[in-house]
C-alpha cells in the first residue's frame, strides 16, 4: 500500500499488523460472547477469553513496535502524530473488547433471558462496525480519503444503532422484576458492551480528521 505515509512502507506495514491483531481480539471476543449466549459453554468462553488476552498483547508488542519506530525518527512530526493517534485509537478497541469479557465471565454477570436477544443484535452491530473500522484504516492507508471518510461515516452509523439498541435493553431491564443490584451489574455490562462502538467512533473521527486534510 502506498499514498498515505509514502516515505516509510515499514510503519504502514506495522499499522496493518497492529490492525490484524485487533482485529483477531474483537473476533476472539464476539466467539466468546456467542459461547455464553448461543452455545451456552462458559468452558469454551473462558478459554477464548485467555485467548482474546493473548491477541490484545499481541497488539500491545505492535503498537510499542510503531511507537519505537516514531522515537527514532520515521516520518515528518505531523505524520508521526496522526499515526500514534489512530493506532492509539484502534488500540482501545481490543483493550474494551477483553474488558466486556472480563465483566461478563469474571464478574459472572448473570444476564436475564429477556436481555439477551439485544446482546446479540449489540454484537452484531459491532461486527458490523468493526468491518468499516478495517475498510477505513486501509483506506486512508492506500490514499482513498474519500472512501476512508465514507468508512468513517458507516462507523457513524452504527454507532448510532447501538446506542439505540442500548437505550431499548436498558429500558427493558428496568422493567424486569428484579432485584435492583442484578439490574446495575447487568447495566455495567451493557455499559462495557457498548463501548467498544463509542471508541469506534472517537477512531471515526480521527480518520475522517486525517482524511479531510490529505484531500486538501
Amino acid at each position: 500500500m502506498s499514498g498515505f505515509w509514502r516515505k516509510s512502507e515499514r510503519v504502514q506495514q506495522l499499522v496493518l499488523s497492529h490492525l490484524d491483531h485487533v482485529e483477531q481480539a474483537v473476533a476472539l471476543f464476539a466467539d466468546a460472547t456467542r459461547a455464553v449466549f448461543v452455545r451456552m459453554d462458559r468452558e469454551e468462553a473462558e478459554r477464548l477469553m485467555a485467548e482474546t488476552h493473548k491477541a490484545e498483547s499481541r497488539a500491545d508488542d505492535v503498537r510499542r513496535d510503531v511507537e519505537r519506530s516514531m522515537i527514532q525518527g520515521a516520518l515528518l512530526a505531523p505524520s508521526r502524530r496522526q499515526v500514534l493517534q489512530i493506532v492509539d485509537r484502534v488500540d482501545t478497541l481490543a483493550n474494551a473488547a477483553q474488558a466486556t469479557l472480563h465483566i461478563l465471565l469474571g464478574q459472572r454477570i448473570d444476564i436475564p433471558q429477556q436481555i439477551e436477544p439485544a446482546v446479540i443484535t449489540i454484537l452484531e452491530e459491532t461486527e458490523a462496525l468493526f468491518v468499516d473500522v478495517v475498510c477505513g484504516i486501509q483506506s486512508l492507508l492506500s490514499g482513498k480519503n474519500k472512501d476512508a471518510m465514507a468508512c468513517s461515516q458507516r462507523i457513524d452509523d452504527h454507532e448510532s444503532s447501538i446506542d439505540r439498541l442500548e437505550s431499548d435493553a436498558v429500558q427493558e431491564l428496568f422493567w424486569l422484576d428484579i432485584d435492583l443490584s442484578k439490574k446495575l451489574h447487568v447495566l455495567r455490562y451493557l455499559e462495557a458492551l457498548v463501548e467498544i462502538s463509542d471508541r469506534a467512533e472517537d477512531l471515526a473521527d480521527q480518520v475522517a480528521l486525517v482524511a479531510a486534510e490529505r484531500s486538501l
